[in-house]
């Protein structure tokens, strides 16, 4: 078990390394429900974006973020959990001229890392090791898109490492903010 933290936090530490040559770093807050057992969870996550757009056509741009995020999953009838995960957030917004606020889709397969993998008396995740899928809608204003709210469709899931593979779906609302 002291391994595999041990390895989730090496790969935070390189991907806070990416920064530097970012656009700007972000910090969001978010909330989340799933769709099982009651969870809830709660996290901070740390994001930056690339300066150069991935892509750009005449009217959309695509943009690559990373984020690195940190949640507690409150588990009712079992011990809570902690998550730390990383996702390549791929995002897509109209190109304008000038700023102001704009609409976004996003779209991420990331991994996250469990301390444990029970979510109920009934229903224990296979691995600690889970990948997490995602696709959401937003609204980014102020200067430069300098503040953000979001809504996210989470699928975490082992993807068939081990069986049974039952997954969590989450409803996660993000706020973020760029500093």
């Amino acid at each position: 078990m002291r391994r595999r933290w041990l390895a989730g936090l090496g790969l935070v530490a390189a991907a806070l390394c990416g920064p530097a040559a970012a656009d700007g770093f972000d910090i969001a807050v978010s909330a989340s429900a799933a769709n099982a057992e009651h969870v809830r969870a709660y996290g901070v996550i740390g994001g930056w974006t690339h300066p150069a757009p991935l892509w750009q056509g005449r009217r959309w741009r695509l943009a690559l973020r990373h984020e690195l995020e940190l949640a507690v999953w409150q588990v009712p009838r079992a011990r809570d959990l902690l998550e730390v995960g990383y996702s390549p957030v791929f995002v897509l917004t109209p190109v304008h001229g000038g700023t102001g606020a704009v609409f976004y889709v996003e779209g991420a397969i990331g991994m996250a890392l469990l301390s444990h993998t029970r979510v109920s008396p009934r229903r224990e995740l296979s691995t600690a090791y889970q990948f997490s899928d995602m696709l959401g809608l937003g609204w980014r204003w102020g200067a430069d898109g300098q503040a953000a709210l979001g809504l996210r469709i989470r699928h975490v899931s082992n993807a068939d490492i081990k069986r049974p593979n039952p997954g969590m779906n989450f409803a996660q609302l993000v706020y973020r903010r760029r500093f």
